[in-house]
């Protein structure tokens, strides 16, 4: 079996960073997506016989999903943790008063491709949303099953290769060297793989499919830039790519191909879920993993 490593050595982190600290007060006006994808997340523990008393939430942002998790795991020490401490700050600031978690360690900052914790400190790990950020995902697979506990859990989404497939086609019509302007994501198959390398069981991965509407392009490079999704995040992509002139010429393409009959824009969204058991080291490399592939279709009027 020949197992391919994913990596986005395309992203740079530092810009990553100061895109998100900017974001992070207009994060939660755009994030209608990221919280259905946390709620989606969070139902597959529905499924699972897991009690922690230790989880880590990487990619925190400003805590939605770490409240989710402190809602249904009221007694668990929870540990919020962020690249940006504009993020960790804004969670901070918006519960200085009644945190929805507790514990010695509630906020944190840093790489999650080299997190700074010991070896089995989590029962259950999680990450909604972050490993298309993150320049060596594969290291960040590592570090979640570092830190994980025997027993333990991992559980996290990302966003998969049909991820605004209409935006890197339109920008790509324009100019060939555009389409590098959106990121590229992995499909389940690579995800799969990257998954299968770790030292773990039973490892499943799904999707769903999202329809965004929008009333003009505008409006959705409105949204990502809100969200932190700054091209600047890009390698050898400077700030401001999405200037009028491409902007007046973005609309006449995307709106050509992806304009409904209600006169609003389309994007499409794939989130993609995995999760994976502990498994005692000195395994051996399993043959191969078999995504589970499970498609919904929510279709969501943006602003």
């Amino acid at each position: 079996m020949v197992v391919r490593t994913v990596k986005n050595s395309h992203i740079h982190s530092n810009q990553v960073k100061r895109s998100f600290s900017a974001a992070s007060d207009s994060y939660d006006e755009h994030a209608v997506l990221q919280r259905e994808i946390g709620d989606r997340l969070l139902g597959h523990l529905n499924f699972t016989k897991i009690d922690p008393k230790r989880i880590l939430d990487i990619g925190c942002g400003t805590g939605y999903f770490t409240r989710l998790l402190r809602g249904k795991y009221k007694k668990a020490e929870i540990t919020a943790f962020d690249l940006s401490e504009s993020m960790v700050a804004t969670t901070r600031k918006a519960h200085a008063r009644r945190l929805p978690w507790h514990g010695r360690h509630l906020h944190a900052s840093g790489n999650a491709a080299s997190l700074p914790f010991k070896s089995g400190s989590f029962d259950l790990v999680c990450s909604n949303l972050a490993m298309q950020w993150v320049p060596e995902p594969d290291q960040m697979l590592a570090e979640m099953r570092r830190v994980l506990a025997p027993g333990g859990l991992i559980l996290f989404s990302t966003f998969g290769r049909r991820t605004l497939s209409e935006l890197r086609q339109s920008l790509a019509e324009i100019d060939p060297g555009n389409a590098g302007l959106v990121l590229p994501f992995p499909d389940v198959m690579s995800l799969g793989d990257a998954i299968s390398k770790l030292a773990v069981e039973m490892p499943v991965t799904d999707a769903d499919l999202f329809t965004l509407t929008y009333p003009d392009t505008i409006s959705l490079v409105r949204e990502l830039k809100g969200l932190g999704a700054s091209a600047s995040a890009i390698r050898g992509r400077k700030s401001g790519l999405y200037g009028r002139s491409l902007i007046r010429k973005l609309e006449a393409q995307y709106s050509e191909r992806y304009r409904d009959e209600d006169g609003r824009i389309r994007a499409t969204f794939e989130a993609l879920y995995a999760q994976a058991w502990y498994k005692e080291e000195g395994y051996e490399h399993r043959d191969g993993t078999i995504p589970i592939k499970v498609e919904g279709d929510l279709r969501i009027d943006g602003l």
